[in-house]
């Protein structure tokens, strides 16, 4: 294995957490892109703080890819208590809609009882994959911007190129 590669799972992990908490609070997942943006920029930035060498774009795309799946994890799983509340409210505004509209199919209040109050693992995982591909997919950009802003290493001044007859620095 190449040592001068960085190590990104760690750093995609902790990012990943911060963000999946963040995205699966209530409230606050309002921002939820911004959230997912946000832990693969400070991913990449764990990554870069430990690279002896400057990472590069493509760099940058795994990490947030990484950091997007880590975060899809964390924000399904936050979710599962908090399903009980997201039913009230969705119960609430379902009411408030029925009021005003005569349109609305019979039966749809059954519908939604029996959706709102049962557990299906199928669902779950389907709905974590579906997280999962769109986490990592915003978490790729996140993690190119955070590899743009923090994946730089400074290092010596490249040297001029040289004039190959005689030997000295070319005249622009």
């Amino acid at each position: 294995m190449n040592e001068a590669r960085p190590r990104m799972f760690v750093p995609a992990l902790i990012g990943g957490a911060v963000a999946g908490v963040l995205s699966g609070l209530p409230f606050l997942n309002c921002l939820c892109c911004l959230w997912i943006i946000g832990g693969a920029a400070l991913a990449a930035f764990l990554t870069a703080k430990d690279s002896p060498i400057s990472l590069k774009a493509g760099d940058g795309a795994v990490i947030g890819a990484l950091t997007g799946v880590a975060a899809a994890v964390v924000d399904s799983l936050i979710g599962l208590p908090l399903r009980g509340l997201n039913t009230a409210v969705m119960r609430r505004m379902m009411e408030r809609l029925s009021e005003f509209s005569q349109d609305m199919p019979s039966g749809w209040d059954k519908i939604f009882n029996r959706t709102a109050t049962e557990f299906s693992p199928a669902m779950f995982f389907l709905g974590l994959f579906i997280s999962a591909a769109i986490f990592a997919a915003v978490g790729t950009l996140g993690g190119i911007l955070g590899v743009a802003l923090f994946g730089k290493k400074k290092g010596p001044a490249p040297e001029p190129p040289s004039d190959s007859i005689s030997g000295g620095p070319v005249a622009s």
